[in-house]
């Protein structure tokens, strides 16, 4: 009878116009979380926006407890939150993540692990393989142990990220493999690529790699790529996709297919609920718990923030749209003719310029760059 009544919904909620998230964020639901466990990092990424070294850990901020963590895991799960992604820093590093993920997840949420797998370890196997994440989204750097010494600062993570994917792949869990690239990968696209297909079929690029207010000294402006270089990598990579056969395709659930194909472009997904400067669903039904307590609507936003220790969970939730609800773009973006179509998230802006009023001079040029490229035949 509950099957049948949970099949029924399921049903009529297809022909609904709003997407799910957009239902919960028009009731200001929490529907999906980031727990930030740490921004320590068994891996020193040049171009990293959050990791600390542990003592710039104490002099910034205290990392919360296990107890902590769980207690917002128990005030989330009653709020509404149904999706929650584990990170960090790398989040096996806290000597309790085996305390804090075991609590999380016998409270039911559909969960997301991210790491950098060089932790793996017995250990943590028998923890997953007991209580499986939906998903594992696991960072390869490079395709050698020569990368990895360039862009993390330790040669022997190439070898421990591979045991790592080896671990997860006897696991019952959904593997994606994403790779940052900067000026000393950039070129190994097709190898990183070969690599990550020997664990899954769901490899992802990054190379939106913008400094931080978080971090001192952030070295990702002398590392990350310039737009032509941004974009001949997406180009293709988009080319790789396109040109696959069907059966090496990442296989698709047919009714999840068909949904999909479905879908209205009027579809409602929720991009006028204010703070409308926020594009995404971040504040209105998506929010950050930082390593020290800040709540925060994703992590390239440091500042403004509300304090759920201080304030309780519901309270700091219900507050955070209202902190953002005077910021606008920079004024010379309303000018401009991309605005629509160029990612300028104020949290981009914070963290690339300092400042939300200020234009990244970087993301303007690869939103021009974008644009003249997929303008033409591909």
């Amino acid at each position: 009878m509950v099957e049948n009544l949970n099949n029924a919904k399921a049903e009529a909620w297809k022909i609904q116009s709003e997407t799910f998230a957009a239902h919960a964020a028009r009731q200001h639901i929490p529907l999906s979380a980031t727990f930030e466990l740490t921004a320590r990092c068994s891996l020193k990424c040049k171009m990293c926006y959050v990791a600390l070294a542990p003592l710039q850990v104490k002099k910034t901020g205290r990392e919360l407890t296990a107890s902590e963590w769980i207690d917002f895991g128990r005030q989330t799960a009653d709020a509404g939150t149904l999706y929650l992604l584990l990170t960090g820093g790398e989040p096996l590093i806290r000597k309790d993540f085996e305390e804090i993920y075991t609590e999380l997840s016998r409270m039911g949420f559909i969960i997301t692990l991210n790491t950098n797998a060089t932790l793996m370890n017995d250990k943590y196997f028998d923890l997953f393989s007991k209580y499986p994440p939906t998903a594992v989204a696991v960072t390869l750097y490079g395709a050698s142990p020569e990368t990895y010494q360039k862009v993390c600062g330790d040669a022997a993570g190439f070898d421990k990220t591979l045991n790592g994917l080896e671990m997860f792949s006897r696991i019952p869990t959904n593997i994606e493999v994403r790779t940052t690239f900067i000026k000393d990968n950039m070129g190994e696209l097709e190898q990183v690529r070969a690599i990550s297909k020997r664990f899954t079929n769901r490899f992802a690029i990054n190379y939106l790699v913008f400094g931080s207010t978080r971090v001192e000294n952030s070295g990702a402006a002398a590392c990350r790529m310039d737009a032509k270089e941004c974009m001949d990598l997406d180009m293709a990579n988009y080319r790789y996709y396109a040109n696959l056969d069907e059966s090496e395709k990442v296989p698709v659930d047919p009714e999840v297919e068909a949904y999909f194909r479905s879908l209205s472009p009027n579809r409602d997904f929720g991009s006028d609920i204010p703070p409308t400067v926020i594009s995404c669903l971040a504040t209105k039904a998506m929010y950050w718990l930082s390593w020290d307590g800040k709540m925060l609507p994703c992590g390239t936003f440091d500042s403004p923030c509300t304090l759920p220790l201080e304030e309780g969970f519901l309270p700091a939730w219900n507050r955070l749209p209202t902190l953002f609800e005077d910021i606008k773009h920079p004024e010379e973006c309303y000018g401009c003719e991309l605005i629509d179509k160029c990612p300028n998230c104020p949290g981009y802006m914070q963290a690339d310029s300092g400042s939300f009023e200020k234009r990244s001079e970087w993301l303007c040029g690869l939103s021009k760059e974008r644009a003249v490229r997929y303008s033409q035949p591909l």
